[in-house]
């Protein structure tokens, strides 16, 4: 997404989240320029509001999709998994110590050391990555650290690594030193260390969890990106399922960024989830009063997406054919409403779209985009007799186009 207000996104976790971009035009620019047979960027269904289920951008995808886990819940420590990899580099520290004996090495094999050190804290850093291999003390951490200072998922892991030890002071003391070692520039990687810190004040902050996050969040909004902020806050409150904190979260950042899309969705989202249609309509109806005229296409469809993914598809359906009225020769929207019902998985209903959009009205190309959605559909979903009519179909509409120009 972004908004036009938008400096930057970042979607939160406790490791690391993911992001996405969009731009918009003016209603009759999107209408005119969607007959490209293309999905538009700001109605993908995979925007941020999903980061959460893995569905990345970005979320684009972030190294770690363990937002959903509280810290140090899954680290899983093996405590021999190193103990191979430690010997190999004690044989190669002890050659190296022999070769330095004999000669002083020369700038080029300095060099080729520092290289060969480096590869081996970043083949470590990946093994982490990919859950072989989990640093075994601080030091070790420390080490990997030196080579990647900024790193958010380093520094996660090694908040992670003092939680997972009951050394709750020790972890927010990295969470600080992370702050300051990666610089401001690094948005993206400060606010996944914003947001670990912030979850782990909520489950361990003195003298309450309720205090220790309202003074970091008030002084994480005077530095960081504070929409960005205010949505890492409603993220959290919504995986713990802190119903009244959430509420309030929500209540104040859509009063404060009353013109962002991306804050009016994550409200409607959560009267969604709890299937109070009423309430989510009457967000709806606030947020298209609130936001800038070019923006209510956008809101429009991702409300409607969160119906048909996390909601009610019926509602989600009832908006989709509502918005499809006014914009006909949208076929990003057309697309988007297309995949959803192909994953409701109702065949009938989805061949009844095809055949709506094919009998659209398009230019050659966006005509040409669905016909080949609705034919790759039959090829997987259909028989000979299904795939030849839906070629039928596409000879009929060249014949009728562009038949009379070529007699």
């Amino acid at each position: 997404d972004d908004d036009d207000d938008d400096d930057g996104s970042s979607d939160e976790a406790n490791a690391s989240e993911s992001t996405e971009a969009s731009s918009e035009e003016g209603e009759e620019e999107e209408e005119e320029s969607s007959e490209s047979g293309e999905s538009d960027s700001d109605i993908d269904e995979d925007g941020p509001l999903h980061a959460d289920e893995g569905e990345s951008t970005d979320e684009e995808s972030d190294p770690s999709d363990s937002e959903d886990a509280p810290i140090g819940n899954d680290l899983g420590f093996d405590w021999d998994a190193e103990k191979t990899d430690a010997s190999m580099t004690d044989v190669a520290d002890e050659k190296a110590g022999k070769k330095g004996a004999d000669k002083a090495p020369s700038k080029r094999e300095k060099k080729r050391l520092k290289e060969a050190r480096e590869l081996e804290i970043l083949q470590k850093e990946q093994e982490m990555r990919d859950g072989d291999h989990i640093p075994e003390s601080a030091m070790e951490f420390e080490k990997l650290l030196i080579a990647s200072p900024r790193s958010s998922f380093l520094w996660v892991r090694y908040m992670a690594f003092h939680v997972s030890c009951g050394a709750y002071d020790e972890a927010k003391e990295v969470a600080e030193r992370a702050l300051g070692a990666i610089p401001a520039s690094e948005e993206a990687e400060r606010m996944n260390v914003w947001a670990a810190y912030l979850n782990l004040e909520n489950k361990y902050g003195t003298p309450s969890p309720e205090e220790a996050v309202k003074k970091l969040f008030t002084r994480a909004v005077q530095i960081a990106d504070a929409k960005h902020m205010h949505l890492t806050l409603v993220s959290m409150y919504e995986r713990n399922a802190q119903e009244d904190a959430l509420e309030e979260s929500l209540k104040k950042a859509a009063k404060k960024f009353s013109y962002s899309a991306k804050i009016w969705l994550a409200y409607i989202r959560s009267a969604v989830l709890k299937n109070d249609s009423e309430k989510a309509r009457k967000l709806l109806d606030r947020a298209t009063q609130s936001l800038p005229k070019h923006k209510h296409i956008k809101i429009l469809t991702r409300t409607a997406l969160l119906e048909m993914k996390e909601g009610n598809p019926e509602r989600g359906r009832t908006m989709f054919e509502g918005i499809l009225r006014n914009y006909p020769r949208r076929t990003d929207i057309w697309s988007v409403y297309i995949d959803q019902e192909i994953k409701q998985g109702d065949i009938q209903r989805i061949r009844a779209l095809f055949e709506r959009a094919t009998h659209l009205d398009l230019n050659a190309k966006s005509m040409k985009f669905l016909f080949k959605r609705y034919l790759d559909f039959e090829r997987s979903e259909g028989d000979d007799e299904r795939i030849a009519h839906v070629k039928q179909r596409a000879m009929e509409y060249v014949s009728n186009k562009f038949g009379s120009a070529a007699e």
